[in-house]
């Protein structure tokens, strides 16, 4: 088996070239600024040369407000680079897996979001991941889309996470104002890249696949349960979430969870993490 990772040294990325190496894979890897998904006939000419069974594209522009402001990059990056992947993939007869994200949901029902929930994405960020969404869906028969909900691990490049920066305040002993009100399902990347894995060998059926830690629970909680694990005397200030301001709508609650694959629970998956970190 080889594989070809498209935004490796991102969280997710980072993590799978992790678990590959303890694994009979054959991977090959690239950082989004090293092979640009928007050059169409470089990235043909490039993956025809590597010759991988599978495709992964990890590439993406996130954050909400980066992408209210930065909204052609982010359709291009998010919706046409994963257009064209899924054209040369469709070609080339390569299964394509595509990275999303818990923000394509509207965060309007209390319940967790699994696979047959209808997205309904409503800010510039969470659109081009769900065309994304659509393109591979559409051009491609081999397909994986991966929605992820708040990622958190090792990372290659600098561009820091919610949970990396609540880590690192905690660790100063900061005082943190964390909405109260925020809902998710917090996931280490390490056990998303374990499933994809998992989802690759056994060669699941093509779809969509929400990979995320069990449970959900509010930031605030989950910000105090991390002041617990790394024994942090931070003062932890409950607000609710307007109190960030933000250039697009955020939804409240975007908790996951699958009907295809079950992750270990979110706690003993953020105290495994604490204890290799």
């Amino acid at each position: 088996m080889k594989i070809l990772l498209i935004g490796a040294s991102g969280c997710f990325g980072t993590e799978f070239r992790n678990i590959v190496k303890s694994s009979n894979i054959k991977l090959k890897y690239y950082s989004s600024k090293k092979l640009d998904i928007l050059n169409f006939d470089f990235l043909e000419k490039k993956i025809k040369k590597l010759k991988p069974n599978i495709l992964i594209n990890s590439s993406a522009l996130v954050g909400i407000n980066q992408c209210e402001v930065n909204y052609e990059n982010a359709f291009s990056i998010n919706s046409v680079g994963a257009l064209n992947l899924a054209k040369i993939c469709s070609k080339l007869n390569i299964i394509l897996v595509q990275t999303s994200t818990h923000a394509v949901f509207d965060g309007n029902q209390s319940r967790s979001y699994n696979e047959n929930d209808k997205p309904k994405p409503n800010n510039v960020y969470s659109g081009t991941k769900f065309l994304s969404e659509i393109f591979v869906s559409s051009i491609c028969k081999k397909y994986y889309i991966l929605r992820f909900p708040t990622l958190y691990g090792q990372r290659q490049n600098k561009l820091l996470g919610f949970v990396d920066k609540v880590i690192i305040a905690l660790k100063k002993n900061q005082t943190l104002k964390i909405a109260s009100d925020k809902i998710d399902s917090p996931t280490y990347a390490r056990d998303a890249a374990k499933a994809l894995i998992d989802i690759i060998k056994k060669k699941k059926s093509f779809g969509i696949y929400h990979l995320s830690n069990n449970g959900k629970i509010s930031y605030l909680k989950f910000v105090n349960e991390l002041k617990k694990l790394l024994k942090s005397k931070s003062k932890i200030i409950s607000v609710k979430d307007n109190h960030f301001k933000s250039l697009g709508f955020k939804p409240l609650r975007t908790s996951m969870k699958s009907k295809k694959v079950k992750l270990r629970n979110w706690k003993l998956a953020l105290t495994d993490y604490i204890n290799k970190n």
